[in-house]
């Protein structure tokens, strides 16, 4: 070999060694499955941030349950064993009160992008990376999720309906808020959930967004739909805080920037679905769809206040976030 061709092939070892370094590959676990809108979403956004930063952020996303269950991906990240998450705060409840009370702000707000507001103007992105900094993570951005709707057999008119009910619920905030409205509730899966309305176990069940029920088959049994407001959750994607920190400031920005279009993207995508969802469901499966008025959104958000001040309670974080949320909605003029 020439001294030539031997300086050559170092040179390009060294490139390759230098490009190699440079780049962050970040396996990514989300909360749905492969064919959820949020998934294809969160690919797309995959391959435009590879293109945009020349290969130096590759993003491999796995589909819910890929890895770990929707409970333990904080765990898997700090193992190593993923790169980051794109899930909701609601499912670490157990493991820190102050993930609850960020993950699901329950009857405080009219709507998602209300809510959403509290993260750009009141402060609501600082405490949430400062909380996810405890757990060397690094809090990107909220992803927009829509309201959710509660699948019933019996018509739902305000919270006075809600007394005696029999209820599937996930437990938190959202099933506090309707144990102290009345509701019976039973803690079960969603597949389970669907196999108890068939049988008459349950009367209703606190799921998700319509197009999902839908999906899911509840409105086979459930002819009402109801908007309570009972249950506003965030999701979000984060990171390693490490490899976060590997990365340069304008990744770093193209990263950011690529979560916020990709909000911005399944607002659109997720509203039309629900839209979608609501004329199949009301012109094949017959259902009625119930909206909350003024008096009991007031009710319920009293409650939310409830919950809010016993959530509170148990950590300086959590006060932090109600305390957070409880300014801002007096200054847009939600609280007196």
């Amino acid at each position: 070999m020439t001294l030539k061709t031997t300086l050559t092939a170092a040179s390009a070892a060294l490139i390759l060694a230098t490009g190699a370094a440079g780049a962050e590959t970040f396996r990514m676990q989300t909360f749905l499955g492969a064919n959820a809108s949020t998934t294809k979403a969160f690919e797309d956004m995959a391959a435009r941030l590879a293109d945009e930063t020349d290969g130096a952020i590759e993003i491999e996303v796995l589909p819910g349950r890929a890895i770990v269950g929707a409970s333990e991906t904080v765990d898997a990240i700090q193992n190593g064993v993923l790169d980051g998450q794109y899930t909701a705060p609601s499912y670490f409840a157990g493991k820190d009160a102050a993930m609850g009370v960020l993950g699901d702000t329950l009857a405080a707000y009219p709507d998602s992008a209300t809510r959403d507001r509290w993260f750009s103007e009141g402060g609501g992105l600082e405490l949430a990376r400062a909380l996810y900094g405890k757990y060397d993570l690094h809090f990107i951005c909220p992803v927009y999720w829509p309201p959710e709707q509660i699948p019933s057999k019996v018509a739902i008119n305000g919270v006075s309906d809600l007394e005696g009910l029999k209820m599937r619920a996930p437990g938190g905030l959202a099933s506090d808020l309707l144990s102290r409205a009345g509701a019976s509730l039973v803690t079960m899966g969603v597949g389970e959930s669907v196999t108890a309305m068939e049988t008459g176990i349950l009367d209703a069940t606190d799921l998700a967004n319509v197009a999902l029920n839908v999906a899911l088959g509840m409105h086979n049994q459930a002819k009402f739909s109801v908007l309570a407001r009972h249950s506003m959750a965030v999701t979000e994607m984060s990171v390693s805080k490490a490899k976060w920190d590997a990365l340069s400031p304008e990744d770093q920005a193209r990263f950011e920037a690529a979560c916020i279009a990709m909000s911005e993207q399944l607002k659109t995508t997720l509203s039309d679905e629900d839209d979608a969802a609501a004329a199949k469901a009301k012109d094949e499966l017959d259902v009625t769809f119930i909206e909350f008025g003024e008096d009991d959104a007031n009710a319920f958000r009293a409650m939310t206040a409830d919950v809010w001040e016993d959530w509170g309670a148990k950590s300086g974080d959590a006060r932090a976030v109600v305390d957070s949320h409880k300014a801002f909605m007096a200054e847009i003029g939600l609280l007196p």
